[in-house]
């Protein structure tokens, strides 16, 4: 997969901007601050309908903007392809997608167009942050593999909140709880496909991602690998023995006003030599353990799609000594890279095909 083109209009720092990025590296060099991490974000944006860096749509308008617009064309091994999404700042205001020229009614549909996989300074949170942002990571992953797995997680999360919501009206003595029963059993069904999915891809990573680990390290000694986690990491029936556990904890639920079961509790387990990585890592291990992960990501979407995807690296390479930066980019020469940096000597061993600075909003050959 390449981007031909790029365009920006009112995005974050941008007021207009069009790229037309060539095939192999592209380099992004400014100050902190200059709007570089915006150009990836942007694309990022296209791929998924979000961004990477904020839950919140209204961020990326520019200030004093009522809407902004991103719109990529990208070459794939069997079609191009166009993609677009619109968001406004104006609260209520839903975005809006387009693909290959047509609006869109579900972020769904964007999935598959356009894939990406992005490296940050802040995939350490892959090892050492919260659960959450683990299971995004596979949800991310899954989305871009296929659209099906992003709709049954939006439908997953929405009967959820509804539970939850009934949770409280059952406190305040406006329902009964007997009508749980309708929801337990509509979540149950709704969390099957994702705790099979997810268990799924944890393993398909750890077999691949241990292999990465081992070679940007250069210690074999020190196996990594992936567990997924969660009350039905074992079942062979995820909606029967949830409804079970919905039924269990359904005391707790009403005292708490949360759901205490399902997937949206679940996490993945990183292990290390034996231990847990959230625990005992060094910073350069879990470092290491996110780059691992990321291009295990890359060879899994690649297998999805039977084309790579494209690659953005956030200001990564350096925080890596120069053996691991080696052998992180001989494993990345494949693919189409926009990656960021302050200082173009920070990334030597690099031979890119262009090279832009950026600058206030602005970006320049």
């Amino acid at each position: 997969m390449r981007l031909t083109q790029l365009r920006l209009h009112q995005f974050r720092s941008y007021e207009e901007l069009t790229l037309m990025p060539p095939q192999g590296i592209t380099v992004f060099i400014g100050e902190n601050g200059a709007g570089k991490t915006n150009l990836l974000e942007a694309i990022h944006l296209c791929c998924l309908g979000r961004s990477h860096r904020t839950s919140n749509d209204r961020d990326m308008v520019r200030i004093g903007s009522r809407s902004c617009a991103v719109h990529a064309k990208v070459k794939r091994a069997a079609v191009d392809d166009e993609v677009g999404v619109r968001l406004f700042a104006q609260q209520g205001e839903r975005k809006v997608i387009y693909v290959n020229g047509k609006t869109v009614s579900r972020i769904g549909e964007l999935m598959g167009h356009m894939t990406c996989v992005m490296f940050s300074p802040e995939d350490l949170d892959l090892v050492k942050g919260a659960p959450q942002g683990r299971r995004n990571f596979l949800d991310m992953l899954l989305s871009q593999c296929q659209a099906a797995y992003f709709y049954a997680i939006q439908t997953y999360h929405s009967i959820l909140r509804q539970r939850n919501a009934l949770l409280k009206e059952i406190v305040k003595g406006r329902a009964d709880s007997r009508s749980l029963a309708v929801w337990d059993e509509q979540l149950a069904k709704a969390a099957e496909p994702i705790v099979t999915q997810r268990r799924d891809a944890a393993f398909a990573i750890s077999e691949v991602a241990s292999e990465h680990y081992a070679f940007i390290s250069k210690r074999q000694k020190e196996h990594f690998f992936l567990r997924y986690q969660g009350s039905l990491t074992e079942s062979y029936n995820p909606m029967k023995d949830l409804l079970k556990q919905l039924e269990e904890t359904r005391e707790d639920d009403l005292r708490r006003l949360t759901t205490s079961a399902g997937p949206h509790r679940d996490d993945v387990k990183l292990m290390l030599a034996g231990q847990d990585m959230r625990a005992f890592s060094s910073q350069g291990q879990a470092r290491t353990a996110a780059l691992a992960m990321r291009l295990a990501q890359i060879d899994i979407l690649t297998k999805a799609h039977r084309e790579t995807p494209l690659l953005l690296l956030d200001d990564v390479l350096s925080e890596l000594d120069e053996g691991r930066q080696a052998r992180l980019l001989m494993r990345l020469d494949r693919m189409q890279t926009l990656l960021t940096c302050t200082d173009i000597s920070g990334i030597h061993p690099i031979n890119p095909s262009c090279v832009l600075t950026v600058k206030d909003g602005q970006v320049f050959d």
